[in-house]
């Protein structure tokens, strides 16, 4: 079976994990290409609906989108979740879904959806007003200060004092940012993260840490490969959290505390997985690319 297949990402260059997905859809038998995802437009017109990249006419049977960019405007974010919905409209296979990936973009939004739906999730707030920040982490004690939109870690702060959260929460309002605050849990040395391609778990890691606190493999965690006979519970919320949230693909992330309770932090919509294949051998890129063939099939 011939396909032509692009893999989507902002940068100048492919990544690693483009690279991986490129590669092995050539081998595979496939024609990939890269494209950034800035360089796509889409019209209506007297030709109907037609998508192009960088002036020529897109013509594609299915798509892996890496990445939307870390930092676009809104205006931006939607321009490109609307040229990929275009794609689809079309006919291309798209995955993750752009629709699904604006809602696990957003962690308070994946966060509520998840929790309506009965999954376990940490205490969590969101707001605007630094004095309801203030409260909040004296009622928590000490809460981490997330981004509401990013990854890897970068941004996140542990914070202990009420002086603190609302000089944090304060700056954020001045540059028109959410305050998203989650109480902290006390881990065990290490949190999950479970990689979930269609309705299968492919893989899934301890990251476990030495010292301070973040557990991302960016951050220096190291990953441990974990089956699902050592952690049945945590291989089973991160498929319920991909189907709840409509991701094809997806790496979650999952805190054990101490008592041995589970609780799902967020779903990455384009989780990285070169620390994950070093830990387990497993190579998301031939699962995705597989689970594309079968959508194709279909």
């Amino acid at each position: 079976m011939y396909t032509r297949i692009a893999v989507v990402h902002y940068y100048s260059r492919p990544t690693w994990s483009v690279e991986r997905l490129l590669e092995t859809a050539r081998k595979r038998g496939h024609d990939a290409v890269y494209y950034r995802v800035q360089g796509l437009d889409a019209s209506i017109g007297g030709r109907g609906l037609t998508v192009s990249y960088m002036g020529s006419m897109v013509c594609i049977d299915a798509i892996v989108v890496r990445s939307l960019g870390s930092t676009p405007s809104v205006e931006q974010l939607l321009k490109r979740i609307g040229v990929l919905e275009a794609l689809r409209s079309r006919g291309s296979i798209v995955i993750n879904k752009p629709l699904s990936m604006l809602l696990a973009r957003d962690k308070w939004f994946s966060l509520l959806r998840l929790y309506l739906a009965g999954i376990p999730v940490p205490e969590t707030l969101v707001t605007e007003n630094p004095h309801t920040a203030m409260r909040a982490l004296v009622e928590y004690g000490r809460a981490v200060f997330k981004p509401i939109i990013g990854s890897l870690g970068l941004g996140s702060v542990l914070v202990d004092n009420p002086d603190t959260a609302y000089q944090l929460s304060r700056s954020l309002h001045a540059f028109k940012q959410p305050t998203y605050i989650q109480r902290y849990i006390e881990k065990p040395g290490y949190d999950i993260r479970v990689f979930v391609v269609g309705d299968h778990v492919v893989a899934a890691m301890k990251r476990v840490i030495e010292s301070g606190w973040k557990t991302n493999i960016a951050q220096g965690a190291r990953g441990v490969a974990l089956r699902e006979s050592d952690d049945p519970e945590a291989y089973e919320l991160a498929l319920k959290t991909a189907r709840v949230l409509d991701l094809d693909y997806t790496g979650v992330d999952i805190i054990v505390d101490r008592e041995g309770n589970h609780y799902v932090v967020e779903a990455n919509a384009s989780p990285l997985w070169r620390g994950l294949m070093q830990a387990t051998g497993v190579d998301a890129a031939e699962h995705i690319i597989e689970y594309l063939e079968t959508m194709y099939r279909r």
